[in-house]
């Protein structure tokens, strides 16, 4: 039987509806991938809801937190300052250093920290904003706190921060008057999607309070300690610092955001995409639904292959091509059938022999027995000629 085989424009090794969406799923997980390049993307992942700067289970009962701890007994140089007092003063500088003493990094906050803890909070609201942001440093990264923590403790840090969590709440007793702290956690540059946490007494104006904001703030204050906190029953930890803030642009929840020229051109391009293979499916569809591409017949006893164009409804019909030796087969039949006519022709008599005879009169008959059983003349046979009246004389 013979075989059909549909010659197709594109290829016959994947269908274009798989085809499709293959590109399809490599254009979405291109997206997926260029979002998770950034590092807020991943901040949810390093700040816990249920978290805050924890002390350990001996110091604290169970959920409870650090705003509930008293503050140390400050000295009368550590209360409410009417002068500048930080740690450019050799007293002031001193007492930190001994207060500091007992701080392990890379551990939850506990009690022996809290008095250097307050020390640098007073440090913060004896000094203004610009002034603070002035002797700050803003060369140091995290990986420096990260790595050299004991270098750093006490020493005023510059951060630009996108701000991703602001969170509230009670201070506990203090000689500063203070009743209210603010806890901000969020990631620079450098430090991707490790995040900051900075603890300031004043909100700045515009900055909002919450789980879920995208803000970006400048930071001014002094470096604590690397402290460890649980996310997601995995342990991190985040450089702690203390002192001011201030606001460099609009929230999210107050003006728009619009993407990056970038992100806009890559987004183009990618719906242009998306359209322009809608489009070729479309295409083929509608070729393969009105088919008029060749069909190749293939024979069971030959290697000929013949295209032919046919209907997608109708069966092709296949005829099978003479060969060679079925030719050889057929040329005696041909020559015994025509022998076997040449037998059945009668001759006309002589014009001599026969005055009536003229030359309009047919040179042979055929018997009608004869040609009905032959089936035919055959036209190679050479009958003879009478010879004209003329050719005697």
């Amino acid at each position: 039987m013979a075989r059909r085989t549909r010659v197709r424009p594109f290829g016959a090794g994947i269908p274009a509806g798989r085809t499709l969406s293959l590109v399809l799923l490599l254009f979405i997980v291109g997206l997926c991938v260029l979002r998770a390049r950034q590092p807020g993307f991943w901040t949810w992942l390093a700040i816990d809801d249920s978290r805050q700067l924890v002390l350990t289970d001996h110091d604290l009962p169970q959920n409870q937190f650090h705003t509930t701890v008293k503050a140390h007994k400050a000295s009368a140089e550590t209360g409410p300052a009417s002068q500048v007092i930080n740690n450019t003063l050799p007293d002031e500088w001193s007492s930190f250093s001994n207060e500091a003493q007992p701080i392990e990094d890379r551990q939850a906050l506990q009690q022996v920290d809290m008095p250097a803890y307050w020390r640098l909070m007073s440090w913060t609201k004896s000094e203004s904003f610009l002034d603070l942001l002035q002797r700050a440093n803003p060369q140091v990264l995290f990986v420096n706190l990260w790595e050299e923590p004991q270098v750093h403790r006490g020493q005023p840090v510059r951060l630009r921060l996108n701000v991703r969590r602001v969170l509230s709440y009670q201070a506990g007793e203090n000689n500063l008057g203070i009743t209210q702290l603010y806890e901000a956690w969020g990631w620079t540059t450098d430090s991707k999607s490790f995040p900051y946490v900075v603890v300031f007494p004043e909100l700045p104006a515009g900055l909002p309070l919450g789980a879920d904001v995208n803000a970006e703030v400048e930071f001014a204050g002094y470096f604590l300690k690397v402290m460890a906190y649980d996310a997601y029953e995995t342990r991190r930890g985040a450089p702690l610092l203390i002192g001011q803030l201030r606001l460099l642009q609009p929230t999210a929840t107050n003006s728009p955001t619009w993407p990056k020229p970038r992100e806009m051109i890559l987004w183009a391009v990618g719906i242009f995409a998306a359209i322009g293979l809608a489009i070729a499916f479309g295409i083929r569809q509608f070729r393969q639904s009105h088919p008029s591409l060749p069909v190749i017949t293939t024979s069971n006893n030959s290697e000929t292959i013949r295209p032919s164009l046919v209907e997608q409804t109708e069966a092709p019909t296949v005829s099978t091509p003479p060969t060679f030796e079925n030719q050889l087969t057929q040329i005696p039949q041909e020559r015994s059938s025509s022998t076997e006519l040449n037998n059945t022709l009668t001759p006309l008599p002589d014009a001599e022999k026969t005055p009536s005879a003229s030359n309009d009169q047919a040179w042979f008959n055929v018997s009608d027995s004869t040609a009905q059983t032959s089936g035919g003349i055959d036209l190679f046979a050479q009958p003879s000629r009478p010879k004209p009246p003329s050719a005697e004389r």
